[in-house]
């Protein structure tokens, strides 16, 4: 299994609705390539974590690479992983902006994420805390809306 982690930086323009339309696209490109992992939206900045089979993750990245909707897309880490994070989900989501506990929480979290030095690493003790802390709290927000 292959992880691979990126930031990118929203174009100025780019609405609400075009990032829904943006993950409906994802998910089902990802759950027909097998390819699962977490986008979150910050302060007009993507970070998103993709896991699955390296060549089709690698080949995605490269795609989303040259998307227009995003700028300054740098690689944060990318490596082998045991297993899958997101196993249930084709792409998490979250728009980290408002206020309650769970989305200060995961400010603090990205906040800390992103202040990190960003020279390519590989899969770290702290960036899997990161994502499976994000998860977590992702994982208990959609229970709470059933």
């Amino acid at each position: 299994m292959f992880c691979l982690v990126y930031k990118s930086k929203a174009v100025p323009d780019l609405s609400f609705a075009q990032i829904e339309i943006l993950l409906e696209k994802a998910r089902l490109f990802n759950s027909a390539n097998n390819i699962s992992g977490c986008l979150l939206f910050y302060e007009g900045e993507f970070i998103q974590y993709m896991e699955g089979n390296q060549i089709k993750v690698l080949k995605l990245f490269d795609k989303i690479s040259l998307d227009n909707r995003h700028t300054n897309v740098q690689l944060l880490s990318h490596g082998l992983i045991e297993k899958r994070e997101f196993n249930n989900w084709s792409m998490a989501f979250k728009n980290v902006h408002g206020k309650n506990d769970q989305l200060q929480y995961i400010e603090l979290l990205v906040d800390s994420f992103l202040e990190k030095d960003t020279s390519i690493k590989g899969p770290n003790p702290t960036s899997k805390e990161f994502w499976k802390i994000t998860k977590g709290l992702l994982d208990y927000n959609r229970e709470l809306k059933f």
